[in-house]
């Protein structure tokens, strides 16, 4: 099988991210297994939290010599001061993803799912939005 891409796609993901913003202030940008602390964070301070998910490797050729990889990832969004920041900060992300639905790295990056999950919290906005990256022969 093919080499496994999960986290250097995470990366990929991160660097896509915090490249292409354009917004005045950026948020924090990091990887959910770098956030060691459990409650809340600092309030002055948006972050996104990048994860990889899943990936599923495919083989597309005969006797197992290329394969095509779809890496999905999850985008965690969370900001504390209302609705519409937490808005701004989503479309931005939203942009970002449509502006580079082809890559150098990649195949093709699609949006496959957006999910809020204000209703949750007192004060914190929050916002899942899922990718799915496809390689080959990563």
């Amino acid at each position: 099988m093919g080499n496994s891409t999960m986290y250097d796609t995470a990366q990929d993901l991160k660097d896509l991210i915090t490249d292409n913003w354009t917004l005045s202030s950026q948020p924090q940008v990091s990887f959910v297994w770098e956030e060691r602390t459990t409650g809340f964070m600092d309030d002055r301070k948006d972050m996104i939290l990048v994860t990889p998910t899943n990936e599923n490797p495919q083989y597309f050729s005969l006797y197992g010599q290329d394969f095509f990889h779809e890496i999905y990832c999850t985008i965690n969004i969370t900001t504390f001061q209302n609705l519409d920041h937490n808005q701004d900060i989503v479309d931005e992300i939203f942009r970002i993803i449509k502006a580079n639905i082809r890559g150098i790295k990649y195949v093709d990056l699609m949006l496959m799912s957006s999910t809020h999950n204000n209703d949750l919290y007192r004060n914190i906005y929050n916002h899942t939005i899922s990718v799915r990256f496809r390689k080959i022969n990563p």
